[in-house]
């Protein structure tokens, strides 16, 4: 078995995978770069398999849980799967050309990766499955992967929040690079009742740049929640509290959807507790970098953690 440790915000997580998928070890290693370790304690552990002799149904091309899934097919894929990862209070998701599966709150997961008939997309559907599993382990952890923005500016950290198209690309794009914690899925954590918000390697913005080996290191003070809004204006409005949590919870929680009950429960305190500490605010802006001024952005490095 081959193995790399992958650690988001202080989550560590070993990967194993079997001879099969090593090569797709190579693209893997370069999509995770500044995150990744070649040995040390972790936290978690994903398991990664692959048969290409055997072809199966492929899944829809978005995640869905296969729990309630009694078709002839489906059942086939995962009776396989039980084989390599036996089942126990499990979380089951298919997509594509995989299948991820995870005792909750185990801390251990596995993904089953196949081949079907007509176009395959292992890659793809590895990363969003290993994706959604770094989701669900750090929602267990009181971390959460926020589909937004997360920019380092002055020197504190601000999470712009907005659905496709709003512009949170636009945002980090009008930033330094080094100020880019992520552009679509940074990481907030809390320690006590501090927020904080972390790199994580899914971005846009600095995706194919080559980073820096404690990349995963890079935090700010979580300070502002910040809801684009594209107008013919530039205005900064206090935004309440409770339609803030609102629209946090409907629209910019990876993997909420595919949660089990106790853990949507547990999200939703952390929200709670999260727009109850950190004010929020509508940002009325056009596409050009003048909203910079309403934060006092001089273009001050991000915050690296010292080991």
């Amino acid at each position: 078995m081959k193995k790399t440790i992958l650690v988001i915000a202080g989550t560590s997580v070993t990967i194993q995978t079997d001879e099969a998928i090593a090569f797709f070890l190579a693209p893997l290693k370069e999509f995770y770069h500044g995150f990744l370790k070649p040995r040390g304690p972790a936290t978690a552990q994903i398991t990664i398999s692959y048969n290409p002799l055997v072809t199966y149904h492929k899944f829809k091309t978005f995640p869905f849980s296969l729990q309630k899934k009694r078709d002839v097919k489906t059942l086939q894929i995962l009776r396989h799967v039980e084989t390599l990862y036996p089942f126990d209070a499990p979380q089951l998701i298919g997509f594509l050309n995989g299948v991820l599966a995870y005792n909750v709150r185990s801390q251990k997961g596995h993904i089953h990766l196949f081949r079907s008939d007509g176009k395959n997309f292992i890659l793809g559907s590895l990363q969003k499955l290993l994706f959604l599993f770094m989701a669900m382990i750090m929602a267990e952890q009181d971390k959460l992967l926020i589909h937004g923005a997360g920019l380092r500016i002055e020197p504190e950290g601000c999470l712009f929040l907005g659905a496709s198209g709003a512009g949170k690309t636009t945002v980090a794009g009008h930033v330094g690079r080094e100020c880019v914690l992520s552009d679509d899925a940074p990481v907030i954590a809390r320690n006590g009742g501090i927020f904080t918000i972390h790199a994580s390697p899914f971005s846009q913005v600095n995706l194919f740049d080559m980073k820096e080996m404690n990349h995963h290191r890079k935090e700010a003070p979580l300070t502002r929640l910040v809801f684009l809004r594209q107008a013919d204006h530039l205005d900064l409005e206090r935004r309440d509290k409770r339609s803030a949590l609102a629209e946090l919870l409907r629209h910019h929680i990876h993997g909420f959807d595919l949660m089990d009950s106790e853990l949507k429960t547990r999200t939703f305190r952390f929200c709670c507790d999260l727009c109850a500490s950190v004010p929020a605010f509508d940002l009325y802006f056009q596409n050009d970098d003048r909203f910079l001024t309403l934060f006092g952005y001089r273009n001050h490095p991000p915050l690296v953690k010292s080991d």
